[in-house]
């Protein structure tokens, strides 16, 4: 989704790229471990959303630390992707931002939050599409998070979930108010993009 504004307050036109939000296990190798991926082919996936994301010139959101989302932004940045937007609260006391410090660089643009718990109660909702490889206790509190956006927010985030690098699927209870599109290749997702 592209879209051209015309008529903006400043007298020209600019274009509002799509954003896509990527959650994703931080431990990478519970892919190859409960489900039948192979790391070769987890890696083959993460080149090649890195490339479809690139070549559908959408902007990236991710929490900046290790993991999935991470893998894919390092590809996504490789390949001149557009721009990637972290998540970040800079201000944050309970947690603070050191075991992040490392992966910061990556950041093009800083998504400012107020602590930890509203990055993970955000980061999915900043998408327009919330993409997610892979499952973790972070994964589900950030897609959780979803049906109070819809509720109270009207999100219109779409969420996107490559079945095959999960052990099953969400819970019907989660399903039943986060719609949920399942995936299992990167010709799906490029007709969805």
């Amino acid at each position: 989704m592209i879209i051209l504004e015309v008529g903006c307050a400043s007298g020209q036109a600019h274009i509002i790229f799509m954003k896509v939000s990527l959650l994703g296990a931080g431990d990478v190798s519970k892919i190859s471990r409960h489900t039948s991926m192979s790391e070769p082919e987890l890696n083959t996936l993460i080149e090649d959303i890195a490339g479809l994301l690139v070549e559908k010139q959408v902007d990236i959101v991710i929490i900046p630390n290790r993991g999935i989302p991470l893998e894919i932004a390092k590809k996504y940045k490789e390949k001149s992707g557009k721009k990637i937007l972290g998540v970040i609260p800079t201000q944050d006391k309970d947690y603070g931002l050191a075991h992040i410090e490392e992966f910061l660089p990556i950041v093009d643009e800083k998504l400012d939050v107020d602590s930890w718990y509203d990055a993970d109660g955000k980061v999915a909702a900043f998408g327009d599409i919330c993409l997610t490889i892979g499952m973790s206790p972070g994964v589900i509190r950030a897609l959780t998070a979803l049906k109070f956006h819809y509720k109270y927010k009207n999100s219109q985030t779409k969420l996107i979930i490559f079945r095959n690098t999960l052990s099953k699927e969400l819970h019907k209870e989660i399903e039943e108010e986060i719609p949920t599109t399942y995936i299992e290749s990167i010709n799906e997702l490029k007709e969805l993009i």
